[in-house]
């Protein structure tokens, strides 16, 4: 081992830091406050990034300095000590609760996440379904918020090989391994921020997810324990930039756009905002932030920030599906943090310390293994019961004749459509998320950045006697489901062009649009024209009151096709309600003021498509709006089976269901072509 200077060692020399403590519990005041309240991210868990960036380091290079490398076992059950009793105890409680309180159209969603969170990606597992984190209709798991602990986890393992490379390198080139360790973190710091930048112009819902788009936050908290005892700041500087930092992060929240920019460079607002506080903490003053930070009740505060991390959310969630709102009381907040705090202290004193406590003890590693596993065996257990349970039910449900649920057909036979908690449903609302055309299992839809055009083709492939293209965004994919009931058996090829969050209305233009959806129209349009099939089948409109005409692109879309003989089958879109109707998809709910949405105001008469002047001929609009909103109400069930799979999509099972009506029309138009 090579031998470093007495002011290296000193530099990487491990010692404690009050204000640490009291910037954690700020940050996790942080956290709760703007989940509970505003419903928007607040910057603290860049803050936890930063800090754990800066505090791993300094314990691995201090574990260097003293046995010369560092034993990553004792490393990794370390870690484990500290992290898993209170996250254990939590996901435990999460899993019995959840049975109980949250409907269970979240149920399968939540066992997912539950075994993400114990195996630390639960990030990933966000980032693969989707889920904006930031979207505030979004039914959001009671464990949702692992992911900024998955991510920590993955980053933990990732710098013990980072400050073993350093350490073996140094060796080898006979250098100081800070000197080593600063150019691997400055790579690190430049080559994530820039990805962060990109892929949160690209696509920021998965942006705030990726592992990779955090890790400079991390390695910034590295460079700074590397430098920070080289930073002098006067007395009247030090204090001002304490405060400062103090009062950035503190309305970080409220004057960024944290709703569409983070994390890219937007991220640099909490994070220098700390680093201006543990810098003022170096360079102490009278009357510094520092002072205040590492006082006796914000660090005793401090020492249960992981724990009201881990509880606020879990409470939030459950208050969310008990209360059925979305918003919470002043007071009801409140007590949410104090409850939180408790639990916390409670998990920290009976659970966590005990365990932590067992060291330099003979045989130790064994014992705090085996605590670890009795804390961990009971959560993968109950979560893989919970899981079977679900199966066998989907399985039975499965099983069931569809005659058993008409769906559409119910309102065609003027069937009673009433149901209630012990009404069968199809599909099984445990697996409702699953239930939905087969272009999202297969990966048919266009993707930002994919430079080729997903075609995937169904129906009659061999002999078709017709041949129809399904375009354009997420709700026209369910359609897809109900051209398949009869495509085979009227000899009809689907060829499915779509992609996800984005109109085909030749300019990709709209609320919410994809970034890349301008260059998809485009590539969708020559190649409707290319293929020249016997029809193309199409949404009409936007299906929210919020859009209140059709859009004059699609109008003109429209009637560019038309120029090219295109002939057009346009089905006016579903009803989209402005809030998640997985909500009314539990029965319980059935009575729930929001459940009964009117027809007038989501499907009104006449169409927006009828509405429009001097219309290409080439389009003919089917309005199947009665199969939705029966009797001037537009419910969630209809003929047991539930009609939205996530809130404003249709299920492929209700699709399914429309077969009989659209067979009709679609094959009556296309015979008519052949006249």
């Amino acid at each position: 081992m090579m031998t470093e200077s007495n002011s290296e060692m000193d530099m990487q020399r491990k010692r404690f830091r009050p204000e640490i403590e009291g910037l954690r519990i700020v940050a996790a005041l942080l956290v709760a406050i703007y989940h509970i309240w505003m419903q928007r991210v607040s910057g603290g868990v860049d803050v936890f990034f930063l800090v754990s960036g800066f505090l791993i380091t300094a314990s691995l290079l201090s574990k260097v300095r003293k046995d010369g490398t560092v034993n990553f076992f004792d490393f990794i059950l370390g870690l484990a000590k500290r992290l898993f009793p209170a996250a254990f105890t939590v996901l435990l409680t999460v899993i019995i609760t959840s049975y109980f309180i949250l409907p269970e159209t979240q149920w399968t969603q939540t066992i997912k996440e539950v075994f993400a969170s114990i195996f630390y990606y639960e990030n990933w597992q966000l980032a693969l379904s989707n889920t904006n984190y930031l979207d505030q209709t979004n039914e959001k798991s009671p464990v949702q918020h692992f992911w900024a602990m998955s991510i920590q986890g993955q980053f933990y393992v990732i710098w013990f090989f980072i400050i073993m490379a350093a350490l073996w390198t140094s060796q080898k080139l006979k250098r100081e391994i800070k000197k080593t360790l600063f150019v691997i973190l400055t790579l690190l710091t430049v080559a994530s921020f820039g990805y962060s930048i990109y892929l949160t112009e690209v696509n920021q819902p998965w942006a705030y997810f990726d592992t990779r788009t955090r890790v400079w936050e991390f390695a910034l908290g590295g460079l700074l324990f590397l430098f920070i005892t080289r930073i002098k700041l006067p007395a009247l500087m030090s204090g001002l930039a304490g405060w400062l930092g103090l009062i950035a992060l503190v309305s970080c929240g409220l004057l960024l756009d944290v709703g569409g920019r983070f994390p890219g460079y937007v991220a640099l607002w909490p994070v220098v905002a700390a680093i201006l506080v543990l810098s003022a903490g170096e360079n102490p003053t009278r009357f510094g932030v520092e002072k205040f930070l590492g006082s006796r009740p914000m660090r005793k505060l401090g020492g249960y920030s992981y724990g009201l991390y881990l509880w606020h959310w879990p409470i939030v969630a459950f208050y969310y599906a008990v209360m059925n709102t979305k918003e919470i009381p002043v007071i009801h907040g409140i007590l949410i943090i104090l409850v939180s705090f408790v639990l916390s202290w409670i998990v920290t004193n009976v659970v966590e310390k005990p365990i932590r406590s067992i060291k330099g003890k003979k045989n130790y590693r064994p014992k705090v293994a085996a605590a670890l596993l009795i804390m961990a065996i009971p959560v993968f257990i109950a979560n893989t019961v919970w899981s079977s349970s679900i199966k066998e039910n989907i399985a039975e449900s499965t099983m069931a004749s569809a005659q058993d649920f008409p769906g559409a057909m119910a309102v065609e036979n003027d069937m009673d459509i009433f149901y209630d908690r012990n009404t069968p449903l199809l599909p099984n609302p445990t697996n409702l998320e699953s239930d939905v055309a087969n272009t999202y299992e297969i990966g048919c839809h266009h993707e930002d950045g994919q430079q080729d055009l997903p075609v995937c083709e169904y129906g009659d492939l061999e002999n078709p006697k017709y041949e129809v293209i399904l375009v354009g965004g997420s709700h026209v994919v369910p359609w897809l489901g109900t051209l398949e009931t009869f495509a085979e058996e009227e000899n009809i090829k689907i060829y499915n062009i779509t992609k996800i969050s984005c109109r085909f209305n030749g300019e990709g233009v709209g609320e919410e649009m994809s970034p890349d959806c301008r260059r998809w129209n485009q590539m969708a349009k020559e190649k409707v024209i290319e293929l020249q099939a016997d029809l193309i089948i199409v949404n009409t409109d936007v299906g929210t009151p919020t859009v209140p005409e059709v859009e004059p692109e699609r109008v003109e879309l429209y009637r560019e096709l038309e120029t090219h003989g295109i002939e057009i089958f346009g089905i006016r879109n579903n009803p989209r309600p402005l809030f998640d109707m997985n909500l009314c998809a539990n029965p319980k709910n059935i009575d729930h003021e929001e459940c009964v949405i009117s027809a007038e105001e989501y499907v009104p008469q006449p169409s927006k498509w009828s509405k429009v002047e001097n219309k290409p001929s080439n389009v003919t609009e089917y309005d199947y709006s009665e199969y939705f909103c029966p009797d001037g109400s537009c419910p969630a069930i209809i003929g047991k089976r539930i009609v939205y799979f996530d809130g404003f999509h249709m299920s492929n099972s209700y699709a399914e269901s429309l077969g009989p009506f659209v067979k009709e029309d679609l094959v009556e138009k296309l015979e008519s072509m052949e006249k």
